[in-house]
């Protein structure tokens, strides 16, 4: 059965609070309103440019390698599994809020563990958040904070970092990479050290963070206030089941039988 709570997927907006606790954190600029850069929206360290395309990677649910599964008895499929021509799944498509659209496609490696992870949090049907797994659990995510379509923040996660039983991943990734302005190149830097995390802002163009923009939220009584549930690295959307462990998706059922 899937999680009770998935069915709130549509009513969860775009993670706002995120983005606004960003550009908050990194001072006017962080919007572009009274941010005025040398670089002219181009970055001098070429190493700060990002692709910023949401790549959908296919799950085909019409070939004759495809079982249909109706969890609440509506009469309607709301996971589709697919599977190559030796039995293993290789992908599904799941309808979480029963609206008959898909919001979660899952992909499967040839041992049945989760490798990547496509989310649709919106009701536009386009992919907002993409995961990807290594050994079953997640190493990294990219996400659409903004509702542009594009990515904007890139996390980096320790796959061997303790698990929170609510979420079934890590509490926060180890870093994060942002652009705020959506030029193109990351002009934001996160980086965490237990509860403690530095935010550090690219307010110049040059493509480096500047030293002086530095704040330090959580970690102890002289570092500020804790970092908002919002801004610590949280999903975008409610995490699916399984997370944690490999070949386990959405419908709390094994990756490949």
């Amino acid at each position: 059965m899937i999680a009770p709570h998935f069915a709130r997927i549509r009513r969860r907006a775009v993670p706002t609070a995120l983005a606004a606790f960003a550009l908050a954190a990194a001072g006017a600029g962080a919007c572009g309103a009274a941010d005025k850069t040398s670089g002219a929206g181009v970055p001098k360290t070429p190493s700060a440019v990002r692709d910023e395309k949401l790549e959908h990677e296919s799950c085909d649910v019409s070939g004759s390698h495809v079982e249909a599964l109706d969890t609440n008895n509506d009469g309607k499929p709301d996971i589709r599994r697919v599977y190559d021509g030796s039995g293993h799944e290789k992908c599904r498509t799941v309808d979480l809020n029963h609206d008959g659209r898909t919001d979660l496609y899952e992909y499967f490696d040839a041992t049945g563990a989760v490798r990547r992870r496509e989310l649709c949090y919106d009701d536009t049907g386009a992919v907002n958040a993409i995961e990807s797994y290594e050994g079953g659990k997640l190493a990294r995510r990219e996400y659409d904070t903004t509702g542009q379509h594009k990515i904007d923040t890139w996390d980096w996660f320790d796959p061997n970092a303790a698990i929170d039983p609510k979420t079934g991943r890590p509490v926060h990734p180890l870093r994060r990479e942002r652009d705020t302005k959506g030029g193109g190149y990351v002009d934001q830097w996160w980086t965490w050290e237990g509860a403690k995390v530095s935010i550090a802002t690219d307010r110049d163009g040059d493509g480096q963070p500047d030293p002086a923009s530095v704040i330090v939220l959580g970690g102890g009584d002289d570092a500020g206030p804790p970092v908002p549930a919002a801004a610590d690295a949280a999903s975008p959307v409610p995490a699916p089941a399984g997370d944690a462990g490999p070949g386990e998706g959405a419908s709390g059922e094994g990756g490949a039988p």
